[in-house]
C-alpha cells in the first residue's frame, strides 16, 4: 500500500512540475538571454522561473543567508573544488576575495574539501561500517 501512495505522490509531483513550466514568448526569451548570458544554460521551458530563482533565492542565499557572505563563498569554493567545477572555483575565489578573504582562508577552504574527500574515500573504499562510525561520534 505504501508503494501505491509513493507512486501517486511521484506522479503528482511530476505532473505539477510539468504543468508549472514557463510559457514564454520569443521576445521574453531574447530579453532574458540579453539580461544574462548564464540564462543560456537553461531549457526554454523553465527559463523564466530559473531566472527568477537565481535572483530571488540563489543569490540571496549568499548575501542574506544564515552564514555571512564571505564564508558562504568559502563554503561554495570548498564544494566547487571537491566537485571540480571549473566555472564555480574562479567565481567563488573572486567573490571571497572581494569580501576580504585572504589566501590562507582560501587555501583552508580548499584543504577542508580535500580532507573530506580523502576521508570519505578511505571510509567508503574500506567499507567502514556506518553504524559503527555513528556510534563512535556519541
Amino acid at each position: 500500500m505504501k508503494k501505491i501512495y509513493l507512486l501517486f505522490a511521484c506522479i503528482f509531483v511530476v505532473s505539477n512540475f510539468l504543468s508549472a513550466q514557463d510559457s514564454i514568448t520569443e521576445v521574453e526569451k531574447a530579453e532574458l538571454l540579453a539580461k544574462s548570458p548564464f540564462n543560456s544554460v537553461y531549457p526554454t521551458s523553465i527559463l523564466k522561473s530559473a531566472d527568477k530563482y537565481f535572483e530571488e533565492a540563489q543569490m540571496p542565499l549568499y548575501s542574506k543567508g544564515a552564514i555571512d557572505e564571505k564564508n558562504a563563498h568559502l563554503v561554495g569554493l570548498a564544494v566547487s573544488a571537491s566537485t571540480k567545477c571549473n566555472y564555480c572555483i574562479p567565481y567563488h575565489i573572486a567573490e571571497a576575495k572581494r569580501l576580504g578573504a585572504n589566501e590562507e582562508e582560501i587555501k583552508t577552504a580548499v584543504m577542508i574539501a580535500a580532507d573530506i574527500m580523502k576521508m570519505s574515500t578511505l571510509f567508503y573504499g574500506n567499507e567502514f561500517d556506518l553504524e559503527e562510525f555513528k556510534a563512535l561520534l556519541k
